[in-house]
């Protein structure tokens, strides 16, 4: 029996190439038609529409605003490396700055003092901030870093500005980081100070960063939303 080599297209997917041709001719926080218009626009049941629509709002075509759908500006592209996200919005001509979640000083348990190298139960200061470019939340940080190693961070670090570049300030160096990227969902505290709902796709990126020496600097755990940013990463052999 032969078999067709060429994949079948799937009802959903036919939607979505037609989708993708309306977007083409339209701008930026221009509104997209409902789903009950659409459904009867390409003769579709309303799942076979959503499903289509997801696929949009995942590659960030489109956004939710409250109970309208409206064009999405273009994804946040930055790069995958050392330094501060912050930074690398500002020099691609963007608006970038922190909300601050709040400051705590809490103690190592035995999992992050193995990572920072310290000692169980040693105090550790963490900042939780959410990432903005343009006015839209794009990612929630949670840094963690040994108290002894920043004195007074808490007390003169404006959370608004790049924590790396306030660290090179006090003769920290950064040498080497090693990251692990996952996907995954929010939760419903995350969705909340993301401004998602807990449906939305998440890159999850989990840094230790050490110094000249080897030893950790930090632990930093990022959330981004999968819906508005995407990460480069440059690579030689």
């Amino acid at each position: 029996m032969a078999v067709d080599a060429k994949p079948r297209m799937l009802k959903h997917q036919i939607v979505r190439k037609n989708l993708d041709a309306l977007l083409d001719d339209l701008s930026p926080g221009d509104s997209f038609p409902s789903e009950r218009d659409l459904a009867e626009r390409y003769d579709v049941s309303r799942e076979t529409l959503r499903q289509a629509m997801r696929e949009l709002l995942v590659a960030g075509r489109i956004e939710r605003r409250g109970r309208t759908t409206v064009v999405a500006e273009p994804k946040v592209v930055l790069p995958l490396a050392i330094g501060s996200y912050t930074e690398a919005a500002r020099e691609k001509g963007m608006t970038a700055t922190r909300v601050l979640v709040g400051w705590s000083v809490d103690s190592a348990d035995d999992d992050l003092a193995e990572l920072l190298q310290i000692a169980p139960g040693e105090a550790v200061i963490q900042l939780e901030r959410v990432f903005t470019t343009d006015d839209m939340r794009v990612g929630l940080e949670t840094t963690r870093i040994p108290a002894s190693r920043i004195p007074g961070l808490i007390d003169t670090f404006d959370y608004r500005q790049s924590l790396y570049a306030e660290l090179r300030s006090r003769g920290i160096q950064f040498d080497r980081v090693v990251d692990s990227i996952e996907t995954v969902l929010p939760d419903a505290r995350e969705a909340v100070l993301l401004t998602v709902d807990t449906r939305t796709p998440m890159f999850l990126l989990n840094r230790v960063s050490y110094d000249v020496h080897g030893v950790p600097i930090e632990q930093r755990r990022s959330l981004y939303r999968g819906d508005r940013m995407t990460f480069t990463a440059v690579m030689h052999t």
